[in-house]
């Protein structure tokens, strides 16, 4: 009897040390998840913040590109269309065939990802819009026309109304306004440019152009980047002042 019982302990307490209880294995699981989930939020934050930072530098580099443009030309382009191959519409400039559409990166001779209708796209693979002042002077428009251009240079300040973009934190360009005198702005929509409820992102695409989201006048709306339904908004907007543009081109000696 005293063998036998020595045997049975010895062989209880082998079990005990041959591996985990359930308990302590879904403790293990139970932190191991908890360490995973943290990773791939911290992955996604990174691939956000690595998107919105690419769409940002590529955005700068086509307002220079614009800049360039002018400085060249003696004026903006238009927008490209749907079916202009990313070439302004009508090329040449003077009145556009559309102020809202996309950047003319055939006619600005801009690298990058482009789509099957020569558009040039943005990380999330959603092309960047463009959208250009119907502002007139002299007959002709301001800023996608040579005499356009220095008409309105001659005549002095801009008029504020809404032949002129207007930038806000409201829908319908209410207060808080950032610039309300803008000739010209570029933007991408973000990661949610497929699908999207929130007003201030609607103020930036609220028409449909030939399947393409598209804006339909010159407000738009600016704001600090959130996930937070009604309230989301990842659009990134980048404009041309007025002043920079015309400060660019007096420097090319196209103004006065």
């Amino acid at each position: 009897m005293l063998s036998f019982s020595y045997r049975s302990n010895i062989a209880r307490v082998n079990l005990r040390s041959a591996g985990f209880s359930l308990i302590e294995m879904a403790v293990v699981m139970l932190i191991v998840g908890l360490l995973l989930n943290g990773l791939f939020v911290a992955l996604g934050d990174t691939a956000v913040s690595r998107n919105r930072s690419a769409a940002t530098t590529e955005l700068e580099s086509i307002t220079e590109a614009m800049y360039g443009h002018a400085q060249t030309t003696g004026r903006l382009p238009c927008p490209a269309l749907v079916t202009s191959a990313g070439v302004e519409a009508p090329n040449g400039g003077g009145v556009c065939t559309s102020a809202h559409g996309f950047v003319p990166a055939t006619t600005l001779g801009i690298q990058g990802s482009i789509d099957t209708n020569g558009l040039l796209l943005d990380p999330w693979g959603n092309p960047y819009r463009y959208s250009v002042s119907v502002l007139a002077s002299g007959g002709n428009r301001v800023f996608t026309s040579v005499a356009g251009m220095q008409s309105q240079f001659a005549v002095g300040a801009l008029p504020v109304n809404n032949n002129l973009i207007c930038i806000a934190g409201a829908i319908a360009c209410g207060a808080p306004v950032y610039a309300n005198s803008v000739p010209a702005l570029v933007y991408s929509m973000g990661a949610d440019w497929a699908s999207f409820t929130s007003a201030l992102q609607l103020e930036n695409a609220n028409s449909v152009v030939a399947g393409f989201r598209m804006a339909s006048n010159n407000d738009f709306a600016n704001s600090d980047y959130s996930e937070e339904g009604a309230n989301a908004f990842d659009d990134i907007l980048v404009w041309i002042p007025p002043n920079i543009l015309f400060s660019r081109m007096i420097s090319a000696g196209k103004l006065p």
